[in-house]
């Protein structure tokens, strides 16, 4: 009987098993490339502006600082709010009749807007992006007259747009980008005011 018990288990242990297992499967040396974080954002941004039109053409670059919050809808469009700040400087945007500025030659301009984007993958990990916004915007004091005085400030509408490049790092949640955003704005006094400006940025994104 123990022969026979002996026979069996071999021969049962000589059949395939019916389901084998499963390869395992090789990670790479290196580790998984994790795709990036889409989804609700902060922004900080710190660049250069600066104006044009006035009597010095291109106004002295000064800093500008911004601040955004907004959300990635899927891989390519973000929709976001901005606070954007930035000053014009030694560059006259109002003349009396003998030639001195009527009102402030160096002013302080706030961008509050909201706006939108869409990108196209250029390389790994790397978006450019077509931007465009539109808000309020705040100059203070005044480049052109008000009521036949320089008023502390002055507040008309913009519309602008520009380009983005955007590089989602390997560093989980964070992203670096650099922006270019030509913004015209209309304002209405004693004059009507056209104001072109240009701010230049990189910026820290943090996503959730």
């Amino acid at each position: 009987m123990l022969l026979v018990a002996l026979l069996i288990a071999a021969a049962a242990e000589a059949q395939p098993d019916p389901a084998p297992r499963r390869p395992v499967e090789a990670v790479p040396a290196n580790g998984v490339d994790e795709p990036p974080r889409r989804g609700a954002f902060v922004e900080t941004a710190l660049g250069v502006f600066t104006t044009f039109g006035g009597s010095a053409g291109v106004s002295n670059g000064q800093p500008y600082l911004a601040m955004t919050v907004g959300s990635e809808v899927g891989e390519r469009v973000a929709l976001f709010a901005s606070l954007g700040i930035g000053a014009s400087a030694a560059s006259c945007f109002s003349t009396t009749a003998t030639g001195d500025c009527a009102a402030a030659d160096s002013f302080g301009a706030t961008f509050v807007e909201a706006g939108g984007s869409y990108g196209l993958g250029i390389a790994l990990r790397t978006l450019l992006s077509l931007k465009l916004v539109a808000g309020m915007t705040d100059l203070s004091p005044g480049p052109v007259r008000k009521d036949n005085n320089v008023p502390d400030h002055l507040l008309g509408y913009h519309v602008g747009g520009g380009l983005s490049l955007d590089y989602d790092t390997r560093l989980d949640h964070f992203a670096v980008g650099l922006d270019a955003i030509v913004r015209h704005t209309r304002a209405k006094a004693d004059s009507s005011l056209g104001l072109t400006s240009l701010a230049v940025m990189p910026r820290i994104r943090y996503v959730f």
